[in-house]
């Protein structure tokens, strides 16, 4: 069950002082995930505390307590992750250190300093992943039985998300997954225990001093670890992925198999839209709409990018949309001037999120009807045939995949990369490196 409010702080202040000592402050951030930080009085002074909560129902993807069984492990293995101060069950929260440390946000393709801690973070991962699985399996980890369920781990928790929150046609994520699951490795029966989400830590300007946020982790192909890596880049650059990949061999990680990592990186990518799509139609309010919707748009764009790369399909520039005069276009000026003058926000939420869509709404005022009208043409010209409405023209394009998807696969990348360049036009002027960074090299 999931509590909030003032409920939930009532009893996550009854649990912290059952367990540690008197709460001195709880303060809840401002992030997408309910998290608090607090300040107890322990038996040699106060002592900060994180809580980690459940995002509650629509946006979690697995048990919140699946990732404190990963903690444990780890903490048990002498990996550094938070002090451990155990389980809440009501509401549903990780009680943890409060680390002090920085946490990692990307620059290092511009910090030689901060490049040299990530591959310091490598070699964590290269020990995360030496792990004996007869442990793992011991933490209530699943370990896969066949190749297949190696290869397609991830996707498959991604894909129980889609499929549960698909309520209308997705003629794009449908493309990509069929890809996937005609083009599954055979060859690759190696796994281990996963961060999934790497990298994410914090460090003290010279060394990791702790790893964090292990909700995807998961058993299967150490491609996937790198295949994260090149997610986490295009948000929060990482610097030289060359360098970063032959640290994590050099430290007795897994040897570098490029099909496979190409395929993870396709997954991986598609996994974000699966995931998040559908909480951006039915979760409302969202805690943080423009971020999510980020993470969507430019995730799809990155996978478009990587089955380019694999299948030596060209992607061209695409033009930018100019904007249209409106005779609504002083309301959204106005609703963009008020929100200006929010707050900043105390977590890891980049701007307000009020902020953030009255300036997502001010664009789609501005070229939303063009881009609409761009993508049912297009679909109309590919398919042979045009219907009024956009959804409509997404539903056919969806039922006729099966007869395109081979034929004319590469006009298919070439269309859906320019829908999604289009669209991340709607985000001008968000302060995200996602918006406008592409696929990093590897090699």
């Amino acid at each position: 069950m999931t509590i909030e409010g003032a409920t939930a702080e009532k009893s996550i202040t009854a649990w912290l002082e059952a367990n540690i000592g008197p709460v001195r402050e709880l303060v809840k951030q401002d992030r997408w995930r309910p998290a608090w930080d607090a300040i107890v009085e322990g038996p040699d002074g106060a002592v900060p505390v994180y809580v980690r909560a459940d995002r509650g129902e629509g946006l979690e993807t697995r048990p919140l307590s699946h990732e404190y069984a990963v903690l444990r492990l780890l903490e048990g293995q002498g990996i550094a992750v938070p002090k451990l101060y155990g389980w809440c069950p009501e509401p549903e929260a990780i009680v943890m250190e409060g680390v002090s440390d920085e946490p990692f946000h990307g620059g290092a393709h511009e910090d030689p300093a901060l490049h040299a801690i990530v591959q310091d973070y490598m070699a964590i991962l290269a020990d995360i992943h030496r792990i004996p699985l007869a442990q793992v399996a011991d933490a209530g980890i699943e370990l896969p039985d066949s190749s297949d369920d190696i290869a397609l781990a991830y996707f498959r928790l991604a894909d129980k998300a889609y499929q549960a929150g698909k309520k209308q046609p997705e003629p794009l994520i449908e493309f990509l997954r069929r890809w996937v699951l005609a083009n599954i490795p055979t060859n690759r029966t190696e796994m281990c225990l996963l961060v999934a989400d790497a990298p994410q830590f914090f460090h003290d300007n010279k060394s990791v001093t702790a790893i964090y946020d292990l909700e995807m982790a998961h058993v299967g192909d150490p491609m996937m670890e790198l295949a994260s890596v090149r997610v986490r880049d295009i948000n929060e650059p990482i610097g030289d992925m060359p360098r970063l990949f032959e640290r994590y061999v050099a430290e007795g990680g897994a040897a570098i198999d490029w099909a496979a990592l190409d395929f993870h990186t396709l997954v991986s990518f598609l996994a974000v839209p699966m995931m998040t799509r559908s909480t951006l139609r039915d979760k409302h309010p969202h805690p943080a709409f423009v971020e999510y919707l980020s993470w969507d748009l430019a995730c799809s764009r990155a996978a478009l990018e990587v089955l380019a790369e694999v299948t030596g399909t060209p992607l061209e520039p695409v033009a930018t949309i100019e904007a249209e005069a409106s005779s609504f276009a002083h309301a959204f000026d106005d609703l963009v001037a008020v929100c200006a003058d929010l707050p900043a926000p105390n977590g890891l939420l980049r701007e307000p999120p009020a902020s953030s869509l009255a300036r997502y709404v001010q664009r789609v005022n501005e070229i939303g009807a063009q881009i609409e009208r761009l993508e049912r043409e297009e679909i109309g010209a590919l398919i042979g045939r045009t219907m009024p409405s956009l959804a409509q023209c997404e539903a056919a394009l969806e039922e006729c995949l099966p007869d395109l998807e081979n034929a004319r696969q590469p006009e298919l990348i070439q269309l859906f990369h320019r829908f999604v360049m289009r669209r991340l036009q709607l985000l001008r002027g968000y302060p995200a490196p996602i918006v406008t960074r592409g696929l990093g090299r590897t090699r």
